[in-house]
């Protein structure tokens, strides 16, 4: 930083940016003050700051592209607004009182659907609703049916060992015939 003096700071917007009345005479540019090393750094800084300018540009092209494509889009879509984004003026009121009606008749037709969709939705609201209900009780059902099994099979193995290993084999069955339980 010492070698460069006052003008890598000014080029770099170190405070006195480029100036004219700077005395060129007094910074030493000579190569006997610098490092062999140091011209290919410099050489990267300045291939890789080319690198990062030539890709944000690419960039910039690319966004001012694709605004260029959406303003071309919308004045096809809304033709009152022309390439600088000003209404034309109509001379005549009878093309804007047919608009008016028209925009009136599209806002009703509009509103008419948003409301069968809000319909549509609360209805959709309800049935999952039930829907949530209906898993519920097959949860509590599926809960119950674990539990009662689960209790079945404690009570067979208990009832097997005091009826003996035969009962056990027959399924609970006393006498050939089912067991009421």
């Amino acid at each position: 930083m010492e070698v460069f003096g006052t003008a890598e700071l000014g080029l770099l917007g170190g405070g006195e940016g480029l100036r004219d009345d700077i005395d060129m005479s007094a910074i030493s540019w000579s190569a006997d003050h610098l490092q062999d090393d140091m011209y290919p750094a410099s050489g990267l800084a300045v291939a890789a700051a080319y690198h990062d300018i030539k890709i944000r540009l690419a960039s910039l092209e690319r966004e001012n592209s694709s605004i260029k494509r959406k303003l071309k889009h919308y004045e096809v879509k809304f033709p009152m607004i022309n390439t600088f984004g000003e209404e034309r003026v109509y001379f005549s009121c009878q093309p804007i009182v047919k608009d008016n009606n028209i925009v009136q008749s599209e806002t009703s037709n509009l509103q008419h659907r948003i409301n069968s969709l809000t319909q549509e939705l609360q209805k959709s609201k309800d049935r999952e609703e039930e829907l949530e209900d209906v898993i519920q009780a097959y949860e509590k059902i599926h809960l119950e049916k674990s539990n009662v099994q689960r209790d079945l099979d404690k009570m067979l193995p208990q009832s097997g060992r005091a009826l003996g290993p035969q009962a056990a084999a027959s399924g609970g069955r006393v006498g050939g015939s089912a067991a009421s339980g």
